[in-house]
Parts: C-alpha cells; sequence; structure tokens
C-alpha cells in the first residue's frame, strides 16, 4: 500500500515538473566522485538513464547499484541509506540545489527514485 501511494504521487508531481529542470545536471558525491549526468538519453555513456552505462545500470558505481558504496542502504554516501549523513549531491551551474537522498531530515532532498523517473521518462 505504501509503495503504491509513493507511486502515485510521484507520477502526480512528474506531470508537474519539467524534465528540464534537472537539464545540465550532474550527480557527485560528498568526496568529489562523479556519479553521472542527469540526461534522458539513454545512450549518453555518462547518463543515469542508460541502463547498461556505468551510471545508470544496477551494477555501476552510480545511486542505482543497490550494492555500491552511493546506492547501498548502509553507507554514509548513500543515496539510498535513510541514515546518510553525507548523500551525492546533484549539481547545476556549478552549485549544489539538493542532496539525492531517502534521508527525509535534509531540507533540500531529492528522492533518487523520483529524480530517476523525471530524468529518465520520455
Amino acid at each position: 500500500m505504501k509503495k503504491l501511494i509513493y507511486s502515485v504521487v510521484v507520477g502526480c508531481l512528474a506531470t508537474f515538473i519539467p524534465t528540464s529542470a534537472f537539464a545540465a545536471a550532474i550527480v557527485v558525491s560528498n568526496d568529489g566522485t562523479f556519479l553521472g549526468v542527469v540526461d534522458s538519453d539513454a545512450y549518453n555513456s555518462d547518463s543515469i538513464c542508460n541502463q547498461y552505462g556505468e551510471y545508470g545500470s544496477r551494477y555501476g558505481t552510480g545511486i542505482f547499484n543497490r550494492y555500491g558504496t552511493h546506492g547501498d542502504r548502509y553507507s554514509e554516501t548513500s543515496a539510498y541509506n535513510e541514515r546518510a549523513e553525507n548523500p551525492p549531491l546533484l549539481i547545476k551551474d556549478g552549485q549544489p540545489i539538493a542532496n539525492v537522498t531517502k534521508n527525509l531530515h535534509f531540507k533540500n532532498r531529492l528522492d533518487p527514485d523520483f529524480l530517476q523517473q523525471m530524468a529518465c521518462r520520455h
């Protein structure tokens, strides 16, 4: 039930936020590690939307690898750790605009699943 409500809310929000809001942004860990570019082009090797690329794959080094440093549930630098103190950042025009995290305690946070749904919709 919780997942259904989340899906409905995200679906509704996705219709109101333009994809361009995230265009030309990058995801970077707090230690400066590049974690992908926010680009809906599924063929861009650096895109978080390329499910076969380094940053969009479940097996790459990006935030969507649930067993990797930036995507598991336990790492302090993970987008999916609900208690992470140092989650990845969304950077646009050289400025951090949000923490990409499941941690609800961050004021300027962007859920990683929401980011993927917004950036990768066609």
